[in-house]
């Protein structure tokens, strides 16, 4: 499904679902009403409602010896060191790249280029002030609406070169969108670090985008959650995790409390002795506690959850290098707070990077995995879910990177999740590649709204499932006929978006619309 479009609404009640594939054409039910009833009542009628009216149509494509994967030729310059996050940042309905990292002068950059049309991408750095004299290597970065516009902003972490006493500049920034092409910084106070990772997510549930920070800073490892207070300021929750360098973070709740959890990984030492993996439930009330795993402790790795088996329970891909050297494991989520090593047979990894996403379109989350194996080959590889905890490499071709950034983003449209890898390739020299996927795209899947609730200023907080390396906008109405663009959702916990609307604080209705390009 190349469109896909639910209504939402806070007050009473009518919804429509569209649903399209390519070039033909968009079916639109009728619209029906719902009677007004309590809150469960009418989402789960709502659901019935998208459910029933959902019309699939499917493109027949003739099947072609063509590579799943073909090398598309971008602008977009070589990095390694790097970090490298994908979003719609000029709300056109195209991914756009954020890179950083060292180019292959191995000097520091950081820029932002706007996705154009059939695969060009300009770079538009110029317009942003004072970004590119910040520049980084060793750097992690992540984009998400820290203001509620419907804009998507930027965190810029990592090595920044050394001041006049030739100590080492480390930065952590905030970057607020403007929404006319530039950037500005908002002075966040937060640590500088580098070697680290970075998350977002609304750790409190106000609606408000908050921080996980963690790497190298002038004081030492660090691992700290900030709250964003809403007006532009955050503040350090210390909430007691473990400072981590060569880190990797992600976020997700994985046992489906409502509330977003912690997966952290690095070494609290730089040595591998201090090599840790600990996941840390988000209790809800600010604070967070340390759940005991058998999860291996890795550093220089990466590491996602992803529901691997949908059953609705978040799994986790870890890899990184142990004291026994590099893995790269699949682990089952039980459901009462354990986890089970799969032994799927992916190959370990360090300086590694991964994605998780359904490159196939056939409703099961695939793996893209990079790094350092046992046998210190850069390998690139995408591993296929065909169900029942099996995963097979489908020899893409791909070249090998390590110490940099994988990522999936439907770069034309097309309903099909590209690839971008960047690192030092197997000559240890600094690449980044763009990929085309050929695959059919099967396009079955439809956003389904999850929650929507009124915060303590009135304003309205969407909840809705999606597809992991797609992007979405929402929309809102007060009459079915004129909409207004709001702008881009937040992916909090993995395939789970979320939009706060504090223009609906004085609405005595509210309509939402999902739409993916």
């Amino acid at each position: 499904m190349k469109n896909s479009h639910l209504v939402f609404l806070h007050r009473r009640v009518a919804g429509t679902h569209e649903y399209g594939s390519g070039a033909v054409a968009v079916v639109k039910p009728e619209v029906l009403a719902i009677p007004a009833c309590p809150r469960r009542r009418w989402v789960a009628d709502l659901h019935a409602v998208a459910m029933a009216t959902m019309t699939v149509i499917l493109l027949a494509r003739s099947a072609t010896a063509a590579s799943v994967f073909t090398l598309t030729n971008t602008a977009l310059p070589s990095v390694a060191y790097s970090s490298v996050v994908c979003g719609n940042f000029n709300n056109n309905g195209k991914p756009d790249v954020l890179l950083t990292g060292a180019n292959v002068s191995f000097a520091g950059i950081c820029q932002v280029w706007r996705n154009q049309t059939n695969g060009v991408f300009t770079n538009f750095t110029a317009a942003l002030p004072g970004i590119s004299s910040n520049a980084v290597t060793s750097s992690a970065v992540a984009q998400g609406d820290f203001g509620n516009d419907g804009k998507p902003d930027f965190l810029i972490t990592g090595f920044a070169g050394v001041d006049g006493n030739s100590f080492p500049v480390y930065i952590s920034q905030v970057w607020r969108n403007l929404g006319n092409g530039t950037f500005t910084n908002i002075q966040a106070g937060l640590p500088g670090v580098d070697n680290g990772a970075v998350a977002l997510g609304d750790f409190y549930n106000d609606g408000n985008l908050d921080i996980l920070l963690t790497g190298y800073s002038s004081t030492g490892a660090v691992a700290q959650v900030w709250r964003n207070l809403g007006n532009g300021t955050f503040t350090n929750l210390n909430v007691g995790l473990p400072g981590v360098l060569y880190s990797s973070v992600a976020l997700g709740d994985y046992d489906n409390d409502g509330n977003l959890d912690i997966l952290l990984t690095g070494t609290t030492n730089g040595f591998g002795s201090g090599s840790i993996t600990e996941l840390w439930r988000n209790l809800g009330n600010g604070t967070f506690t340390n759940i005991p795993t058998n999860l291996p402790g890795v550093s220089q790795g990466a590491v996602a959850w992803g529901d691997f088996n949908q059953d609705g329970k978040l799994d986790i891909l870890l890899t990184g290098y142990t004291q026994t050297g590099a893995v790269c494991q699949v682990w089952q989520n039980l459901g009462n707070g354990s986890f089970s090593n799969m032994n799927v047979g992916l190959p370990g990894v360090y300086q590694s990077s991964v994605a998780l996403a359904d490159y196939d379109n056939d409703g099961k989350l695939d793996i893209l995995l990079a790094g350092l194996d046992k046998q210190t080959n850069v390998i690139c590889q995408v591993w296929r879910n065909t169900g029942n905890w099996v995963f097979t490499n489908i020899n893409a071709g791909l070249p090998g990177v390590r110490s940099g950034s994988v990522v999936c983003a439907d770069f034309d449209n097309d309903g099909r999740l590209d690839l971008l890898l960047s690192g030092l390739d197997t000559n240890s020299n600094p690449t980044l590649r763009v990929y085309h996927n050929n695959t059919v795209a099967n396009n079955t899947f439809a956003p389904r709204i999850t929650s929507l609730k009124t915060l303590t200023n009135r304003s309205q907080h969407l909840s809705f499932s999606g597809q992991p390396g797609f992007g979405y906008t929402v929309w809102a109405s007060t009459n079915l006929v004129q909409w207004t663009s709001l702008g881009v959702p937040n992916e909090g916990s993995p395939a789970t978006f979320q939009f706060t609307d504090l223009s609906a604080t004085n609405l005595p209705a509210r309509l939402y619309r999902l739409s993916r390009p």
